[in-house]
């Protein structure tokens, strides 16, 4: 068996996930159960997950409660390694907030963060500052889309 992928998602990939079993987000999903995929995770975006899954207007428009946001978050734990507080290494004026996803990856030793954020996609774009520090300190870790990172775990 080839060694699994190793990958961090965004909080916006959990949601979809949680949402939407039919989506990319939940087939990425699938795949780190299956152990296809070897997901890493922090406190601090277990935390962002939550908070964002227990926010009362997406509960009531998606129609869940919070023991699925409970089980949800507990699944993760099953099947996510966690790091605890990987160190600051990337800084990202545009959204400092996003920083801690690449801190995470790197801490991780991860290829790939996967993302629809714009913020995280736009440090794809190596005309920007922000983007050619990723590509020149980190050059093995990539940030695709979803459906793009489905497309490559299943057709490497």
């Amino acid at each position: 068996m080839k060694t699994p992928l190793r990958v961090v998602f965004d909080c916006n990939v959990y949601f979809q996930a949680f949402v939407s079993e039919r989506g990319p987000a939940a087939a990425l999903l699938a795949e780190a159960v299956s152990g296809s995929l070897a997901l890493y995770v922090s406190e601090v975006v277990l935390g962002e997950v939550v908070d964002v899954l227990n926010r009362p207007h997406l509960a009531a428009k998606f129609r869940y409660d919070a023991q699925r946001v409970q089980a949800f978050a507990d699944k993760l734990r099953q099947i996510a390694t966690m790091i605890d507080n990987p160190p600051h290494v990337f800084e990202f004026p545009r959204d400092p907030d996003d920083a801690h996803y690449i801190d995470l990856a790197v801490a991780a030793k991860a290829r790939l963060v996967v993302s629809r954020d714009e913020d995280l996609l736009s440090l794809r774009d190596t005309g920007t500052e922000a983007g050619r520090d990723l590509v020149a300190r980190f050059p093995e870790l990539t940030i695709l889309t979803p459906p793009e990172a489905l497309a490559l775990v299943r057709n490497p």
